[in-house]
């Protein structure tokens, strides 16, 4: 069982901190809705209204052992998020960051 207690004790202490909003990278493999529980955690734990989160997931496809080769040379990358207006433009800004050495076409969205 995935140790959810972690994932909410992260987002806690960022919704704590927010003063901007913010796009928070789920990368562990966790059970499906996570993404919807840590939004919510966010926004019930944020005491600006102004502070918009938006979560994105991003599975690791870091192996033991080779984990340095496979972060420089990824066979693909996924990311997902909401399909608003606002989670394309999240999606898009991590998928800008990986394009820095990730050809653009192994950034699946």
């Amino acid at each position: 069982a995935a140790a959810l207690t972690y994932w909410e004790g992260a987002a806690r202490l960022i919704a704590s901190c927010a003063t901007s909003s913010k796009i928070v990278v789920e990368k562990s493999t966790v059970p499906v809705k996570t993404a919807e529980a840590i939004s919510k955690v966010l926004t019930r734990n944020c005491t600006d209204p102004n502070v918009q989160f938006e979560i994105l997931s991003n599975p690791e496809f870091l192996a033991e052992g080779t984990a340095i080769a496979d972060l420089e040379k990824p066979d693909r990358v996924l990311i997902g998020g909401q399909e608003t207006e606002s989670g394309r433009k999240a999606v898009a800004t991590l998928k800008w960051v990986y394009e820095h050495w990730i050809p653009s076409e192994r950034v699946l969205t």
